[in-house]
């Protein structure tokens, strides 16, 4: 397996070279595995274990508009709140071989009191938690699409003794990783627990009955999709079970959010928010297609999109639009993806770079009206660490990016990096400021 995958790595350097400007941009594939042709694959392949990519599709503009994205949500003057809640959204808990209850000992100690100090406290659930079946992570040197499933004594890291993670998407290209039965299992599993989700669903009445909830008498409704299945069909005459749309895909049919809207409307939600499993992976912007996807998702009504899938973090939006429900202009907030949270791709530098955030929501009266809307926004850039100890054991924790670049500076070392390690953090530093905030991002830092 290392023979094969250094003369693979070898081959795509070597690609990448003769393929020249072309492999330095993005490019508009759907980055869907049913309907890759070996074009794709090559891209895919040079993207994951060679180079990632930092730079957005030629002649777009797309660079320079998240660069000039104004991300201030300040209620304004007029705006009387009479109450409040916050939602902190992290990216993608996935299974993995180097990450296991014993190495995560300290897995939020950096970033407990920033993400877990929410009303609702969101992630992705990247895989099956089928508790009579072995967990399956994703290895070290990967070449195919593993079947992954999650133990249970790693699905309690994720909630931290009841502090952390309450609410899990789970619609995503893993969703049918070990089958009907782990779609299934994974949801009594959440059930039995007593964490709510969105995104997969035992009957077709599941699927429609949009979970809300209500905290200081705000009702915040959640949907969630996935723009594959990592090549498999939904489960046929079942296909309630997996919420799939092509997201990626220009012109893709979404009635189905369209109805998950009215349906979640129709229960009284003052707040939508989508989780989306989509964009291109391995590349620090989305492309044209999904921000254009992006917007139509937000013209259905709904109110905020928290994009994961895409192994590193990609930019922050806000956007106007009139909602068809509230009848009015309002401000919607996009990530297009939060990257990872605990997950691990050893080859893609970029992947140890994160976001978590923090929105506040307030409801209150506008010009007379009641309506309910984004108040505050807060981000968190975080580093993944995984570290080999001394005593052949490692250490996987998710660190506060800056606070880390501060104490370096500062003269502190707690973790032992070493040089390289240093130049690694600052590079990932300049990637943020360069290409994943604003040019006046200040004020969502926390």
């Amino acid at each position: 397996m290392e023979l094969k995958f250094a003369l693979l790595k070898a081959f795509l350097k070597v690609l990448g070279f003769i393929k020249g400007d072309k492999y330095k941009y993005s490019q508009e594939y759907e980055d869907n595995f049913r309907y890759m042709d070996m074009s794709e694959k090559l891209w895919w392949g040079y993207k994951s274990v060679v180079k990632q990519i930092e730079r957005a599709e030629k002649g777009k503009g797309i660079e320079e508009y998240f660069a000039n994205q104004d991300l201030d949500f300040t209620e304004g003057e007029l705006f009387n709140a009479e109450s409040r809640i916050t939602i902190s959204a992290g990216g993608d808990l996935s299974a993995s071989e180097m990450i296991f209850p014993d190495n995560t000992e300290h897995l939020w100690d950096d970033v407990r009191d920033f993400y877990f100090d929410a009303d609702i406290v969101c992630a992705n659930l990247e895989a099956p938690i089928v508790p009579e079946r072995p967990p399956v992570g994703v290895p070290a040197m990967c070449l195919t699409a593993p079947k992954l499933n999650i133990s249970p004594q790693m699905f309690e890291r994720f909630i931290d003794e009841g502090r952390g993670v309450n609410f899990f998407s789970t619609a995503n290209n893993h969703s049918l990783d070990q089958g009907e039965h782990g779609v299934v299992s994974t949801l009594d599993f959440l059930d039995s627990k007593g964490y709510p989700h969105v995104g997969t669903a035992r009957t077709r009445e599941e699927q429609n009955d949009i979970p809300i909830i209500e905290q200081n008498g705000i009702k915040t409704a959640f949907i969630s999709y996935t723009y594959c299945l990592n090549g498999e069909d939904t489960i046929p005459g079942k296909e309630y079970m997996t919420n799939l749309i092509r997201l990626n895909k220009p012109e893709t049919d979404i009635s189905l959010i369209r109805e998950h809207v009215r349906l979640a409307k129709e229960k009284g939600a003052d707040m939508i928010a989508a989780m989306l499993h989509w964009s291109i992976e391995f590349e620090t912007y989305p492309i044209k297609n999904v921000i254009d996807m992006g917007h139509r998702i937000m013209e259905c009504g709904v109110d905020i999109i928290l994009g994961g899938h895409a192994h590193v973090a990609q930019p922050m939006e806000k956007y106007r639009f009139f909602d068809p429900y509230d009848k009015r202009e309002k401000d919607g907030f996009i990530i297009y993806s939060l990257g990872e949270l605990v997950s691990l791709n050893l080859f893609s530098k970029n992947s140890r770079l994160a976001l978590l955030l923090k929105l506040e929501i307030s409801k209150g009266i506008d010009k007379g009206s009641k309506i309910t809307k984004i108040t505050g926004l807060k981000a968190l850039p975080i580093y993944i660490l995984f570290k080999p100890m001394e005593n052949g054991n490692t250490d996987y924790r998710i660190l506060d990016l800056r606070k880390t670049l501060a104490d370096i500076r500062a003269g502190k070392n707690p973790y032992a990096f070493s040089e390289a390690d240093i130049q690694e953090l600052e590079r990932l530093e300049k990637l943020l400021y360069m290409r994943l905030l604003p040019k006046n991002s200040s004020k969502i830092l926390d």
